[in-house]
């Protein structure tokens, strides 16, 4: 480490190996086989969704979207020192915010995490916010889960 309580230490951390990627197609795929509609009705479907979310928000609107979550439109602005300076100009760019919804949020608290060093499991949690030994608040070094 360079800087910190740590200074000078060699300091290692865990950190998630790549998960598997599901495409776009396969997710179109499975969403099909498990409902009644067709791959074309699932992609129209989402197709519909992405046009319908940028139409709205475009507008400045919020979309809730049930058991996945919330998009809505933030626009941070300069601070300015009377009213009269408030205009347009003080706008900084628009952002896209997604508040995921809670049952999806608890997913996190159910994945299960496996430690591997040199290619051998050495510990299992599904409560990562509870450490087993070591561990320490700053990042370093290298590691997997």
């Amino acid at each position: 480490m360079k800087i910190g309580k740590h200074k000078g230490k060699t300091m290692y951390y865990a950190q998630v190996d790549k998960p598997r990627v599901i495409e776009y197609e396969d997710v179109i795929k499975d969403i099909a086989e498990m409902s009644s509609l067709t791959t074309g009705d699932v992609r129209n479907a989402i197709d519909r969704l992405a046009y319908y979310l940028q139409r709205e928000l475009t507008e400045g609107n919020t979309v809730k979207l049930g058991q996945i979550g919330t998009f809505r439109v933030a626009v941070p602005s300069k601070y300015v020192e009377t009213e009269k300076e408030v205009n347009a100009s003080i706008l900084k760019k628009a952002k896209i915010q997604f508040y995921i919804n809670r049952t999806l949020s608890a997913v996190a608290e159910n994945i299960r995490f496996a430690v591997y060093r040199n290619g051998q499991k050495v510990d299992t949690t599904t409560s990562p916010s509870t450490p087993s030994e070591g561990g320490g608040e700053q990042p370093g070094g290298s590691g997997g889960l």
